[in-house]
């Protein structure tokens, strides 16, 4: 099980980020005269008297009125209030294992159901007893999401709002594997991983480490989404999502992506240019496919020795970065059924030089005449 260090509370707790609420072990009355109680209250805001439950920018599990199933309900208690503030990292202490008295063995198996939680932090010590049992065996957490058979712009953004926390604080233990494309500048695609970006309303943004990225670093969307500065995710740029990565290949093995334009041979000879899309449910249910006028051609009926399919293109061409259009709609506008015989010629030729910001179709022509070539993939 790959556990990232945002899963573990720190020994000790500095400083708290505006997303961080500090988990500490307590008596009824609030008292908070001892431990980690009297340094919630001095660091962290925690009220005198607050006993049970949020207080400052704490939490408080009352620990000292009796033995491990006294103390139960008010775990379970915490685990709900987390899992009903997704937006919160709860950075859990070794609560109980103090003034209190007990050992760490026992707590840890009160709280085991924090390995599911991704904005739950817990104590290192526990994780060994909280992944074993000592009668069956290993016990086995949650591990990565299944990916939604087919994943269209829509289904992608609500994957993301759905897992936003984890792509805020960068855990991707939980996240579903999914590979996506977007044009990082012009001429040149690059990828990532699900995770690694998100969206803020139309906008796609992805989290690059190098500092020359730095002057593209969007703050304040970082803070509108996530309410927290996200230490260690990097620079969170705005770029163009090109497309997802499907489980088809063409017929010299390289991986379709929505937004690829395909080269179709029937055994007849027959000879089509279309363009790839993903027709679905918001739950993933649906089809990769040729998005026609009134009608769909799915990659599964292509996918046979009656056809050949090759990558020759994509349709992230004539680019604006001002503007959002998702890629269904390129994918349409690509496919276009009153398309003449010379617009289907303009646009197959750009596509083949992808991804671009040229807004001038003679451009293109020019790449052509001069012989240029994009490695668009």
């Amino acid at each position: 099980m790959k556990i990232n260090h945002k899963r573990f509370t720190p020994d000790r707790v500095e400083r708290l980020s505006k997303c961080e609420i500090f988990v500490f072990g307590s008596n009824l009355e609030g008292e908070h005269m001892g431990g980690a109680a009297r340094f919630a209250s001095e660091m962290f805001g925690a009220e005198w008297g607050g006993g049970d439950g949020p207080t400052g920018q704490c939490y408080a599990i009352p620990t000292m009125h009796g033995g491990l199933e006294d103390i139960r309900p008010y775990a379970e208690k915490f685990i709900a209030y987390a899992k009903a503030h997704p937006m919160n990292r709860f950075l859990l202490t070794r609560v109980g294992c103090g003034i209190a008295g007990f050992k760490d063995s026992d707590m840890a198996q009160l709280f085991e159901d924090v390995l599911d939680i991704p904005n739950i932090a817990y104590p290192r010590q526990w994780l060994p007893y909280m992944t074993i049992d000592y009668t069956l065996g290993l016990k086995t957490p949650r591990g990565k999401e299944a990916a939604p058979l087919v994943i269209s712009d829509i289904v992608l953004k609500r994957l993301c709002e759905q897992h936003l926390y984890e792509i805020g604080a960068g855990i991707d233990h939980y996240l579903p594997n999914i590979k996506v494309r977007y044009v990082s500048e012009n001429k040149k695609f690059a990828y990532v991983y699900f995770g690694d970006f998100f969206f803020f309303g139309d906008d796609f943004y992805v989290w690059e480490q190098d500092d020359k990225y730095s002057d593209d670093h969007n703050q304040d969307v970082v803070e509108e989404v996530f309410n927290d500065e996200c230490e260690g995710r990097g620079y969170a740029r705005r770029v163009i999502f090109a497309g997802v990565q499907t489980e088809f290949n063409d017929s010299n093995g390289e991986r379709i992506y929505t937004g690829d334009v395909i080269k179709v041979e029937e055994s007849q000879n027959i000879t089509k240019e279309l363009a790839v899309g993903a027709l679905s449910s918001e739950e993933g249910i649906g089809t990769y496919c040729f998005i026609l006028d009134n009608h769909s051609w799915s990659l599964a009926d292509c996918n046979s020795q009656h056809y050949r399919m090759t990558r020759i293109g994509t349709v992230f061409y004539q680019l604006d970065v001002a503007d959002f259009i998702g890629v269904n709609q390129r994918v349409m506008n690509f496919n276009g059924w009153r398309d003449t015989e010379e617009d289907r010629h303009q646009k197959v030729l750009m596509a083949k030089f992808t991804p671009n910001y040229n807004q001038e179709l003679w451009k293109y022509q020019g790449l052509e005449i001069l012989g240029i070539e994009f490695d668009w993939r």
